[in-house]
C-alpha cells in the first residue's frame, strides 16, 4: 500500500504538462495530487523555518515545500493508533498566511507555547513540527531533531468530548518513517469516478475541469493524473477474487462495508465463506449490521441478524430507520437505548417506533430537556393532521395524529412538570 504498481503508473508529465498543472494550482509530489498547491518555498522562508527546529528540516519535507509550499490533499488515509485502526484526516498542508484554522506560523507558535507551558528546560525550538492536518482536531508532524527519529511522522487526534459515543482521549504515535513514506499511504477507497461523493471527488472535479481545457498539453496531463489517482483506489474486488482478502484487514473491511451499504446478501455470503467476520468493525466505529442500518439494507440486515451478529449500538445509529417490528426485535435481542436514541427516532415516521424505544428508556435529565422539542412536534403533526383531514385523505391524516398523540404523551413523561 507504500507505492503505486509500476504498470498502473502513467508516463512522466511534460515540462509543458506540469506548467498547465501549476497554472490550475495542483502539483504532484510523491505519486500524489495536491489540491490548491502553493508555490515552492523560497530559501529565506526555508531558513526562517529552520530557525524554528530542533534540527535540520528533513529531505522530503524539503523537498515537498519545493514541489508545493501548501495546499490541500483529498485522499483516504488510516492509521495505527495504540492497537486500533483509526481514520487520519490528512486534508490540509500548511502554509503563511493560509485561511485555515491557524497559518503555517500560527500553528509553530501555538506548539511553541505548549512546550513552554509543559516544558520549563524547554530548549526554545520544536523537536516536532506541524505540517499539516485538519483544523485544531488533528495534526501531522515530521521530527526534526537529529538522530534515529529524525523525519520521522507522528500524528495527534483529539479526544471527543465527554458524552459523546466512542468517546476517547487525546491520541498520539509515529505514523510512518517519512514524508514519502506517508503520502505512500495516501490511497482511496473509491474511485470517485465511479462514486458520486465522499473522498476524492475534489482531484476527480480538478481533473476533469483539466481535461475540457483546449489545451492539448492539458488534456494529456488530465489523462495522467486521472490514471494515478485511480492507481491509489484499494483493490478489494480484486482480493476477493484472487481468493486473498480475507487475511488483508483494510480490503475485507471496505468489502464488507460496500456489501451492506449496497445490500448485496450474495456478496456478504460470499465473504463470510471465505473467513470474513460479519460482525467486525468496518469503519468510523461502525459494524456491517450499522452499515446497513444507516443505508436501510433491507436484505441484508436479517441476514446478518440470522448469523447472530452483536446489536448493541443498533437502536442508537438506526432508530430513524427501522420499522416497530425491527425495532422490537433488536431491542429483544440487547439493543442499546438511550436519550440519544429517542432523539434518532424523532426522525422515523413511524410513530410506533418512537412510542416503543422511548417507553423502553428510563426518563433522566438528557430526555427532559426533550420536552420542549417533542411539544413542537406534536403541534406540527396536529396541524398536518388537520389541513390532511381537510384535504380527505384520512389514512394520512391519522397518521399524523397518532403521530401528534405519541409525542405529547411522551412531552408529559419526560417533562411533567411542564405539562399542559
Amino acid at each position: 500500500m507504500t507505492a503505486i504498481p509500476d504498470n498502473a503508473l502513467p508516463g512522466p508529465l511534460s515540462d509543458r504538462e506540469h506548467r498547465v498543472l501549476g497554472e490550475a494550482g495542483l502539483a504532484l509530489f510523491a505519486g500524489r495530487l495536491v489540491l490548491d498547491a502553493q508555490p515552492p518555498i523560497d530559501d529565506a522562508v526555508l531558513g526562517a523555518v529552520a530557525e524554528r527546529c530542533a534540527g535540520p528540516l528533513p529531505d522530503p519535507l524539503i523537498a515537498l515545500w519545493r514541489t508545493a509550499f501548501g495546499g490541500r490533499l483529498d485522499y483516504d488515509l488510516r492509521i495505527d493508533l495504540d492497537g486500533q485502526d483509526v481514520p487520519l484526516s490528512f486534508a490540509e498542508l500548511f502554509y503563511p498566511d493560509s485561511d485555515g484554522y491557524h497559518d503555517l506560523w500560527g500553528w509553530i507558535d501555538h506548539e511553541c507555547e505548549l512546550a513552554e507551558e509543559s516544558r520549563p528546560d524547554w530548549s526554545g525550538r520544536l523537536v516536532h513540527l506541524p505540517i499539516g492536518g485538519f483544523e485544531y482536531l488533528e495534526r501531522v508532524y515530521v521530527h526534526t531533531a537529529a538522530g534515529p527519529d529524525h523525519g520521522a511522522v507522528v500524528c495527534w487526534r483529539q479526544g471527543l468530548p465527554p458524552g459523546w459515543e466512542l468517546s476517547t482521549g487525546d491520541r498520539a504515535g509515529r505514523i510512518a518513517d517519512d514524508l514519502r513514506a506517508l503520502f505512500g499511504r495516501l490511497v482511496l477507497d473509491q474511485d470517485p469516478w465511479e462514486a458520486q461523493d465522499g473522498t476524492g471527488a475534489e482531484m476527480r472535479d480538478a481533473v476533469d475541469e483539466l481535461g475540457d481545457s483546449g489545451d492539448p498539453d492539458a488534456r494529456s496531463a488530465a489523462a495522467k493524473l486521472r490514471r494515478l489517482v485511480q492507481a491509489t483506489v484499494l483493490d478489494w474486488r480484486g482480493a476477493l477474487d484472487e481468493g486473498t482478502l480475507a487475511a488483508q484487514r483494510r480490503l475485507r473491511r471496505l468489502a464488507l462495508e460496500r456489501a451492506a451499504a449496497d445490500d448485496d446478501v450474495a456478496l456478504l455470503a460470499r465473504l463470510v465463506a471465505m473467513g470474513c467476520d460479519p460482525a467486525e468493525e468496518v469503519g468510523s466505529g461502525l459494524s456491517p449490521l450499522e452499515v446497513a442500518l444507516l443505508h436501510r439494507a433491507w436484505a441484508v440486515i436479517p441476514w446478518l441478524l440470522e448469523q447472530g451478529v452483536p446489536v448493541e449500538n443498533s437502536l442508537r445509529v438506526g432508530a430513524h430507520a427501522v420499522d416497530a417490528d425491527l425495532a422490537r426485535t433488536l431491542l429483544d435481542r440487547g439493543a442499546s437505548i438511550d436519550a440519544g436514541t429517542v432523539t434518532r427516532a424523532l426522525e422515523n415516521d413511524d410513530a410506533e417506533v418512537v412510542y416503543l424505544l422511548s417507553r423502553a428508556v428510563q426518563p433522566d435529565e438528557g430526555l427532559a430537556r426533550l420536552g420542549p422539542r417533542l411539544r413542537m412536534l406534536a403541534a406540527q403533526a396536529a396541524l398536518a393532521g388537520g389541513r390532511l383531514t381537510a384535504q380527505s385523505d384520512e389514512t394520512a391524516a391519522e397518521r399524523e395524529q397518532r403521530r401528534s398523540s405519541v409525542l405529547t404523551e411522551l412531552a408529559d413523561r419526560f417533562d411533567p412538570d411542564r405539562r399542559t
